[in-house]
């Protein structure tokens, strides 16, 4: 009889371990954990477009009018014997100078236009496009056209840059070349090319520290991020979440915007001194379009 006991309670005990253990896996089963969305955005690209400075169209009718002033300031001189057409031949009357003036950070910004030249940082005083054009189609120059770009106190340690645009950002090349200041209250140069134009000093030397971005809440993939170091004047643009180098020792501002669906703006912006490379775990939060432009409009 006690055989019998023993055999009962060993298939009782294990019915109830085999019980206890389905029910476990089942509520595992009914209950998964729950993953995180992150806030996604739209493209930001269409909202800057909104915001930044307008190309301005000259049309040169004659040789009376072959000076232009931008609305900033910018003069460029030059007349049609210096330019030709797509096929190399000589043009007439009239023809059409496009000018495109960027002289503080926030039209940088919005133009995606940051002064950073083979990695390296630029001080900058300026950034200019001049293009010409005939019946819509763009015309080249054979001879050199003399630009001005507006500044109250012009540095004789600038050099010019000119900038090739690779289709997803400018690639500045330094010339070599100063500025002329013999005209007061402007850099006088020449260029041989038309397109981007920069007023600069490279100060970056090829060290320092970056700055990379992630996020427990948001998607950073359509988030626009610039880095502005007031010092310089510099403007640098955060590419694959990671910038560029900063020199040691930087005070900086950082601004992301982004877009929703809805057309809703938000902002995260911070100030600090980079002194090593650092990793920002940051979340956007809800702004207005007004009180972004005022942020910009004070770096």
């Amino acid at each position: 009889m006690k055989k019998i006991k023993i055999t009962t309670l060993l298939i009782a005990t294990t019915i109830v371990v085999i019980t206890v253990t389905n029910i476990s896996c089942k509520k595992d089963r009914i209950e998964p954990p729950v993953e995180e969305t992150l806030n996604e955005y739209n493209s930001i690209n269409q909202y800057m477009d909104t915001k930044k400075q307008q190309e301005q169209e000259f049309v040169i009718t004659g040789s009376s009018n072959d000076t232009i002033t931008g609305n900033q300031g910018t003069k460029v001189i030059g007349g049609k014997n210096c330019l030709r057409d797509g096929n190399g031949d000589t043009i007439d009357y009239p023809f059409s100078i496009h000018l495109v003036e960027l002289y503080v950070p926030k039209d940088m910004i919005y133009w995606q236009m940051p002064t950073v030249a083979s990695g390296n940082v630029l001080e900058t005083d300026g950034e200019i496009r001049i293009r010409a054009t005939k019946n819509s189609q763009e015309l080249t120059l054979v001879c050199p056209y003399e630009f001005w770009m507006p500044n109250a106190a012009p540095n004789s340690s600038m050099t010019i840059f000119t900038g090739s645009d690779n289709g997803s950002f400018v690639d500045w090349s330094n010339t070599g070349t100063p500025f002329s200041l013999a005209n007061s209250g402007y850099y006088t140069g020449t260029t041989s090319s038309l397109g981007w134009l920069n007023a600069d000093i490279q100060i970056g030397t090829g060290s320092g520290h970056t700055l990379t971005f992630t996020s427990q809440v948001d998607d950073l993939t359509n988030v626009g991020i610039f880095i502005y170091i007031p010092a310089s004047k510099t403007v640098m643009q955060v590419y694959n979440m990671a910038s560029g180098l900063i020199p040691n020792g930087s005070s900086v501002k950082i601004v992301m915007m982004a877009q929703d669906a809805s057309g809703q703006l938000f902002s995260y912006t911070e100030s600090r001194t980079v002194n090593s490379s650092s990793t920002i775990d940051m979340s956007l939060s809800q702004t207005t379009d007004a009180a972004l432009t005022s942020y910009l409009d004070g770096l």
